[in-house]
């Protein structure tokens, strides 16, 4: 259960976080897995709440990170944000305004996450895979046809 903590005039407590983004001038730079692993430490680092339970963490809310002028990919984002928010053990909301069709993607990819029973380590895998030459596909397209049992195989 996620407690909803107030002050003393009724506002929600909130944190806001600025993480810095690189700026992809050749968009396939950003399938280096040291981008992504870079990107895995920064979005942690600035989700992870330090003596914080679970039951008291607040949720994440966040978007499409490192996209626009940055010329991030929406998807690798959405998947980089949602194993750092797995590990800092916070609840993500993901809202990208504007953007219906990325929102609808990531959380049928969620869903369907959850029904594999993935793990975070499953996650990593997934983007491993995907950044070391199997993006014939979209990121998202990739995870849907890749049951996370075949992922060590």
């Amino acid at each position: 259960m996620i407690h909803t903590f107030r002050d003393n005039w009724g506002r929600k407590w909130s944190h806001l976080v600025a993480i810095d983004a690189v700026y992809f001038r050749d968009r396939s730079a950003q399938y280096n897995m040291k981008y992504v692993k870079r990107d895995l430490i920064k979005a942690f680092a600035g989700f992870h709440t330090q003596g914080q339970t679970s039951d008291h963490a607040f949720p994440i809310a966040t978007g499409n990170w490192g996209c626009g002028v940055f010329n991030g990919d929406k998807q690798l984002k959405a998947i980089i944000q949602l194993i750092a928010a797995s590990e800092a053990v916070r609840p993500l909301i993901y809202a990208a305004y504007g953007d219906m069709n990325v929102i609808e993607s990531f959380y049928k990819v969620y869903d369907y996450l959850i029904g594999q029973r993935a793990k975070v380590r499953d996650l990593y895998r997934y983007l491993d895979l995907y950044c070391n030459g199997h993006r014939r596909c979209s990121l998202f397209d990739f995870i849907l046809r890749t049951p996370v049992s075949t992922l060590d195989s």
